[in-house]
């Protein structure tokens, strides 16, 4: 069953010292277990740049991953310690993403219900040194 949810959205991305760069988004959202995953559920908007997109949040018990459908695609997945390489499609043209993660860290409710996600990770784009960044998702029923 789909329980409508509001997510607390917010990613800071960290270049060399600069200050970082930080995008944060309020949306309602839908909640749903099915196969002993967990997933979130919500569309994009021109806040993140990729209005027109919905983006599923799969949690499972020890990696999370991103799908994003629409006007940008992608799969991107968040296992701590592990380096994985994915596709990212834009309106723009098509990149390959390495993503290490350093954390990965779940928070549930006493339903067994996802209530916070934090990711830390360095994205590295098309083979060149990336970003350090973490995204924050805050769960609210």
């Amino acid at each position: 069953m789909k329980k409508k949810v509001w997510l607390s959205i917010k990613g800071q991305q960290f270049i060399d010292d600069e200050k970082p760069e930080i995008i944060e988004l309020l949306t309602e959202g839908e909640l749903y277990n099915k196969n002993k995953s967990n997933y979130l559920l919500y569309k994009e908007s021109e806040v993140s740049g990729m209005e027109g997109t919905t983006t599923t949040v799969k949690i499972e018990e020890d990696h999370v991953s991103i799908i994003r459908l629409g006007t940008t695609n992608s799969h991107l997945v968040f296992k701590k310690g592990r380096r994985e390489y994915n596709s990212y499609e834009t309106p723009y043209g098509q990149l390959l993403l390495s993503i290490f993660t350093k954390d990965v860290e779940i928070k549930y409710n006493q339903d067994k219900e996802p209530v916070s996600i934090h990711l830390d990770y360095q994205l590295d784009i098309d083979g060149g040194y990336g970003t350090k960044n973490t995204l924050e998702i805050q769960v609210k029923q």
